[in-house]
């Protein structure tokens, strides 16, 4: 063999050998660029998918945080309204009071506003041993009418105790009740009552009697609070009418 053809030999032989070294290390780089791609991609995706999940959450976070502000927002505004009616009531139930002229027309006036507080109400008129109603108002579907009542001291519960003793009684909801509610009530256990005299010249001459059984004041929880003022100034009216007239008896003698 001449020089020229085993140098072309030798040539091609490291060629060869060249070739195949250079496959297998690009075959080698192909795979580590594969693997980092796919650790890239693997953590590119887990980091997406982290920063949605954080936004999705953020997001509902934004709009609870919205409903609550909305909802508060719109119980603050009922609130507000059902107290501006609950004074406006009142104001309105005190006027009357004071445009009254008679012991009935101030007792009409306790009554209905008492009435459209809270669902019932009614009057009593304590008389030696036994107290006899004036005016019921809401216990229609009980059987009675307007002013058909009478009953013993004894068995008046809480309408007996706030005339002995000229202070006003409630009835908590749930309460142990060392005080009885009256016998026409049928109170159910969850109820609250309140019983109310109302005096004058430092005695009880009627005793107002109220409760939620009908459940019509579930939005004014202040009732009891409105409706002891109504009794309060309604005493402090008939009060003022009964001193009136007797300065007027009193002139009339004098003359």
């Amino acid at each position: 063999m001449e020089f020229d053809e085993r140098l072309q030999h030798a040539f091609d032989a490291l060629a060869t050998d060249l070739h195949r070294e250079i496959a297998v290390r690009l075959a080698s780089l192909r795979a580590d660029l594969s693997g980092s791609v796919r650790e890239g991609t693997g953590a590119a995706i887990a980091e997406a998918t982290r920063e949605a999940r954080v936004a999705v959450e953020q997001e509902k976070s934004d709009r609870a945080s919205d409903a609550v502000t909305r909802a508060s927002a719109a119980a603050h505004a009922e609130l507000t309204a059902e107290q501006k009616a609950a004074g406006d009531r009142l104001v309105e139930a005190v006027r009357a009071i004071d445009s009254g002229e008679s012991l009935s027309e101030i007792l009409d006036v306790l009554i209905a506003a008492s009435r459209h507080e809270v669902g019932r109400a009614a009057i009593f008129l304590p008389h030696g041993q036994t107290l006899k109603s004036w005016r019921l108002a809401g216990f229609d579907a009980l059987g009675y009418d307007d002013s058909s009542l009478e009953f013993h001291s004894a068995d008046g519960g809480m309408i007996a105790e706030a005339a002995e003793s000229a202070q006003s009684i409630r009835l908590e909801p749930g309460a142990s009740r060392s005080t009885q509610p009256p016998p026409l009530a049928n109170l159910p256990e969850q109820s609250l009552a309140v019983a109310l005299p109302l005096v004058m010249s430092g005695h009880v001459f009627a005793v107002l009697y109220a409760d939620d059984a009908t459940h019509e004041s579930a939005a004014r929880t202040s009732w009891p609070g409105t409706i002891e003022v109504l009794a309060r100034h309604a005493s402090r009216a008939l009060e003022a009418i009964t001193a009136t007239r007797l300065a007027q008896v009193a002139e009339v003698v004098a003359r």
